[in-house]
């Protein structure tokens, strides 16, 4: 019973994220797990309700830098190889949940979409993107400081640019995510950054 519960979750989920919210009849959640409505209402009382577990369950999956990490980093380099850990154990975890990588921006827009039924997520992600900033900031003025890259660099403008990275992986298909190209990807253009604002 809880299986087929999490199953109806998890593909109903990835609707939303492909289609939208608004966009995603019941019928057509119920075309995409194969069940009938009466099976849908067993289990949920309304698409609100799913969509509130399946946001709930990719929350679980994120993994952020805890502040302990931050602190412990000694280079803007090793903070940038934590992140992209992060971000693969990340995607490793939302393999296990939901059978598929999830693009993070995908599940950003879905929370923007829906933030006047759950403000509470928006605010959490307000919160998420704010320390993430944060964190790149302080990293970027340590690593000023100790001389690894130049002082003339605008600290704000350089922790936006470097946190979009990890965010920019647009082009990749929920369904056939090859994470070994899209994080030697990643790597590559946080390299190139790197290159560029190194001492």
């Amino acid at each position: 019973m809880t299986e087929l519960r999490e199953e109806i979750v998890k593909k109903a989920f990835l609707q939303f994220l492909n289609r939208g919210y608004k966009a995603c009849s019941l019928k057509a959640l119920e075309q995409a797990t194969g069940l009938t409505k009466g099976a849908f209402y067993y289990y949920f009382k309304d698409k609100k309700e799913i969509l509130e577990a399946g946001m709930e369950r990719y929350f679980s999956v994120m993994k952020e830098e805890s502040e302990e990490d931050v602190e412990r980093v000694t280079s803007l380099r090793e903070y940038i190889d934590l992140v992209i850990r992060n971000k693969e154990e990340s995607a490793d975890a939302s393999q296990r949940v939901f059978g598929c990588f999830m693009l993070e921006v995908l599940f950003f827009q879905l929370v923007l979409e829906v933030a006047p039924i759950f403000p509470e997520f928006r605010e959490r992600i307000y919160t998420i993107s704010k320390r993430r900033l944060a964190n790149w900031e302080y990293v970027i003025l340590k690593a000023k400081q100790s001389g690894e890259i130049r002082e003339t660099l605008d600290t704000s403008v350089l922790a936006r640019n470097l946190m979009s990275v990890s965010g920019s992986m647009l082009n990749i298909e929920l369904e056939q995510a090859n994470f070994q190209y899209m994080f030697s990807d990643t790597r590559m253009q946080f390299e190139q950054y790197y290159m560029l604002i190194k001492k």
